[in-house]
Parts: C-alpha cells; sequence; structure tokens
C-alpha cells in the first residue's frame, strides 16, 4: 500500500478455497519479516503435521484475533523465541540436493545398481519441451523396449 506492506495469512487453494486472513497493514518491510517469521515459527510449532494454514487458523481457539495477540502483541512472551528459532533455521539451512552434486560420494548413490556400474536397461526416457522425462508404457514400445 501507500503506507507500507499489507499481511495476509491462512490462504488457501485447491478443493477447499478460502481466503487469506489480514493480520497486520499498513508495516514497513523490517516488521513484515518479523511478523511472518514470528508467524511460521508459531504455526510449525503448534499446527499438526502437514495441516494446511487455512485449516490451522479455523481450529485455532480465538482465531485470527488470538493470532495477532501472540503474532503482534506478544501475548504469550514468546516472540524472542520465535524470532530466535527462525534466525537459527536461516543460519543452518542447507541445500540437500546441493550438497549432494558437490559430495561425489553421494552423487554414487545415483545409479541403477549399488553393485554394478551398468544402467538400468528398462530406464527408457523420451524428450518433451526441451527435457526428458520416464518414457510410458506405450513409448517404451515405439522405441523397442516393452516388458
Amino acid at each position: 500500500t501507500e503506507k507500507g506492506w499489507n499481511l495476509y495469512v491462512c490462504g488457501n487453494g485447491g478443493m477447499k478455497p478460502q481466503h487469506a486472513v489480514l493480520l497486520a497493514e499498513d508495516i514497513d518491510k523490517e516488521t513484515l519479516i518479523k511478523y511472518l517469521d514470528r508467524f511460521l515459527m508459531f504455526y510449525i510449532r503448534t499446527a499438526n503435521r502437514l495441516e494446511r494454514t487455512a485449516t490451522w487458523l479455523n481450529k485455532l481457539e480465538g482465531g485470527i484475533d488470538y493470532l495477532k495477540q501472540v503474532i503482534i502483541h506478544d501475548y504469550l512472551g514468546i516472540c524472542d523465541e520465535l524470532e530466535a528459532e527462525m534466525a537459527h533455521l536461516i543460519n543452518t539451512y542447507q541445500c540437500e540436493w546441493k550438497a549432494t552434486i558437490e559430495d561425489p560420494e553421494k552423487v554414487k548413490r545415483f545409479r541403477s545398481f549399488v553393485n554394478s556400474e551398468q544402467s538400468d536397461p528398462s530406464l527408457v526416457h523420451v524428450e518433451e519441451r526441451g527435457q526428458i522425462r520416464p518414457a510410458k508404457e506405450h513409448e517404451k514400445t515405439l522405441v523397442g523396449i516393452s516388458e
């Protein structure tokens, strides 16, 4: 906005769409990031595994008003902890794929057979939009390989 950022949270797409809810309005970028960090860590702490944010908020006693109290007004006195937890995650983050590609020993794990250098002849790829993908059964027959 002209006055700053509006922070909406807990929207949902898919089978049960739900509009996101306004958590904070007209805030500066630093506050926006601080609130996002707090929100994400509070969500991680309190949500069930694989629970979407919209579902989590709908079940949260007190709903968005309670969430505002926790995130903005530090109602539970845990905001410093939440920020420290997010800082720890950011500072210790490692991309597992990048680490794997950079380690020849880990790259060796990505082969068809652990006891042979040969590739699996049943793995057939076809090109689509400039990239390869596994062939479907009818495509394997076209290139002369079928089970």
